[in-house]
C-alpha cells in the first residue's frame, strides 16, 4: 500500500510494474469495449453529463446527489471492480475517449498512465484554475502525492488512508493488536483470515520481518518472505478477495483478526460488533486515491467541477463520517473534534504512528509468481 513526506512527484520508469502482470488478457477489457455511452447529442445539449469509475463507497446514496447538486453536474458513474479493473478499462482500445474521470490508488496508476516520457500519457494535465479547493489540500502525505509533469499537476488525491490488521477487539485485546504479527504468529491459529493480494501480504509480511522498505526488496528477500507466508499459512483459517466476504469472517465469528481495509470497521461497527484498526508497530502501509481525467474525455470541464467537489469541505466531512476515509481536504479536517479524529482513526501521523507509503515493486510479477506459489503449496 518514505512515510509521512510522501512519494517523490516525478515517474520513476522503473515502477513500469510490468504492465503485463496487471492487465494482460484481462477480460475486463471486453466489458469495457461493450460500454454504452448513450445518445452523443443528448450529451452535446446538456453539457453537464460525466462517466466515471470510483469506489461506491465515495458515491453512495446520499453522497452522490451532494456531488451533482453542488457541481452541477450528473454523474454516470460505472461499477468499480479494482484499481486492477479500472486500469485495464482506461488502457482497453478507446478507453482514454470512453470515460470522463476516474479515482483509484495514486501509486498504482502513477507509472502505466503518466508513462516513461512526456507524451506517453495516458491522461490529461489537470487545469487547477477550475479546481479552486485544491489550494486547501491536507499538507503533507496529501499535497506530497500529486503527481505532477512539467510543471503540470496529472492526478490529485481526493482520500487518502491506510490497510492494517482490523480485529474484533471484544476477542483480542488492544494492547496486543498494535502488531502485524496478529495475523502470523502461531499464537493465532485458525483465527485469522488474509487478504488474496500480493502487494498486501508481502508488504505486511516484509514489514513484520524487519524489511524497512519491502518495495525495494530483492529477488533473494522476496523468496524469504514467500517461505516465511508458506510456513505461516497453516495458521490461516482463510483468504478473502470480496469486500462482504471479509466482513462476514468477522461478524460470524469465524476470525478475530484479518488483513482489512478501513470501511470494513464501520460497516461492522454498524452490525454490533467491535471492530478496530491495528496500528502495526513495524509499520502502517498507507496510500492516497487520487482523481484523473482521461487523456480524451468527451466532457473535461464538467470533469473538473465534480473533482473540485469531492475534495471540498462539506463532502469530505460527510464522507468521512459515512465511510471512515480521511478527506484529503484539509479544510474537511478541521472539522473534527479530536475525540472524532481519534475514533475515525485518522490522528495517526498525530499520534506518531510508523507509517510506510505504499510502493510498487519494479518486479510486481515476481511477486505474483511469488504469491501464487504460496497459495499452491
Amino acid at each position: 500500500m518514505d512515510s509521512k513526506s510522501g512519494i517523490a512527484r516525478s515517474v520513476d520508469a522503473r515502477t513500469e510494474i510490468n504492465r503485463r502482470a496487471f492487465i494482460g488478457g484481462s477480460a475486463t477489457l471486453a466489458a469495457g469495449g461493450a460500454l454504452d455511452l448513450g445518445a452523443g447529442s443528448a450529451i452535446a445539449e446538456e453539457n453537464k453529463r460525466v462517466i466515471s469509475i470510483v469506489s461506491q463507497q465515495y458515491l453512495t446514496e446520499t453522497l452522490k446527489p451532494m456531488v451533482e447538486k453542488a457541481a452541477d453536474a450528473t454523474v454516470e458513474n460505472l461499477p468499480f471492480v479494482s484499481s486492477t479493473d479500472s486500469l485495464a478499462k482506461l488502457l482497453a482500445p478507446g478507453g482514454t475517449s470512453r470515460y470522463d474521470f476516474l479515482v483509484f490508488t495514486t501509486q498504482f496508476a502513477r507509472a502505466p498512465l503518466m508513462g516513461e516520457k512526456a507524451g506517453d500519457e495516458k491522461i490529461q494535465p489537470l487545469d487547477f484554475s477550475l479546481i479552486p479547493n485544491s489550494k486547501k489540500l491536507l499538507p503533507g502525505v496529501v499535497q506530497n502525492d500529486i503527481v505532477e509533469r512539467g510543471g503540470k499537476p496529472y492526478m490529485i488525491p481526493i482520500f487518502w488512508g491506510y490497510d492494517s490488521v482490523l480485529y474484533n477487539s471484544a476477542k483480542v485485546a488492544p494492547e496486543e493488536a498494535d502488531t502485524w504479527a496478529l495475523i502470523f504468529d502461531d499464537k493465532y491459529a485458525g483465527r485469522i483470515a488474509w487478504r488474496d493480494d500480493a502487494l498486501g501480504m508481502f508488504m505486511s509480511a516484509g514489514l513484520y520481518l524487519g524489511i524497512a522498505d519491502p518495495a525495494a526488496m530483492p529477488d533473494s528477500d522476496v523468496k524469504e518472505v514467500a517461505k516465511f507466508l508458506t510456513a505461516k499459512k497453516k495458521n490461516v483459517r482463510t483468504m478473502w478477495s470480496k469486500f462482504a466476504e471479509a466482513v462476514n469472517l468477522i461478524s460470524s465469528g469465524e476470525v478475530n483478526a484479518m488483513y482489512g481495509l478501513i470501511p470494513m470497521r464501520p460497516a461492522l461497527n454498524k452490525q454490533g460488533i467491535k471492530a478496530a484498526s491495528s496500528f502495526p508497530k513495524e509499520g502502517l502501509i498507507i496510500w492516497t486515491q487520487s482523481a484523473f481525467i482521461a487523456k480524451d474525455a468527451p466532457n473535461p470541464k464538467v470533469a473538473h467541477r465534480v473533482i473540485n467537489e469531492l475534495i471540498s469541505k462539506d463532502y469530505g466531512e460527510k464522507a468521512m463520517l459515512e465511510t471512515q476515509y480521511p478527506s484529503a481536504s484539509g479544510e474537511a479536517a478541521l472539522t473534527l473534534s479530536s475525540e472524532q479524529r481519534r475514533s475515525l482513526g485518522v490522528d495517526i501521523f498525530e499520534r506518531g504512528v510508523k507509517t510506510y507509503m505504499l510502493k510498487f515493486p519494479a518486479r510486481m510479477d515476481n511477486w505474483l509468481e511469488a504469491w501464487n506459489t504460496v497459495k499452491a503449496t
